[in-house]
């Protein structure tokens, strides 16, 4: 996920739904190791979420109300 396709200042606007899809595609692209950007990565390793934080992000990426995508 690039930094075009999300901005995080306009997260109050995006609707449940693409909030829930958003928080989903967070967590999907840190649990396959591709978030933050392997430039990223190299420059600065402490930016790689560890297990426990990847976790929280997983657990608040599920917090989402059911019914929204």
């Amino acid at each position: 996920m690039s930094k075009s396709k999300m901005n995080l200042t306009e997260w109050t606007n995006y609707s449940p739904e693409k909030q829930k899809e958003k928080a989903a595609k967070i967590y999907s692209e840190i649990n396959k190791g591709s978030m933050p950007p392997k430039m990223a990565r190299e420059k600065r390793p402490e930016t790689i979420p560890t297990k426990e934080q990847a976790e929280i992000i997983k657990r608040w990426s599920e917090s989402f109300p059911a019914g929204t995508k």
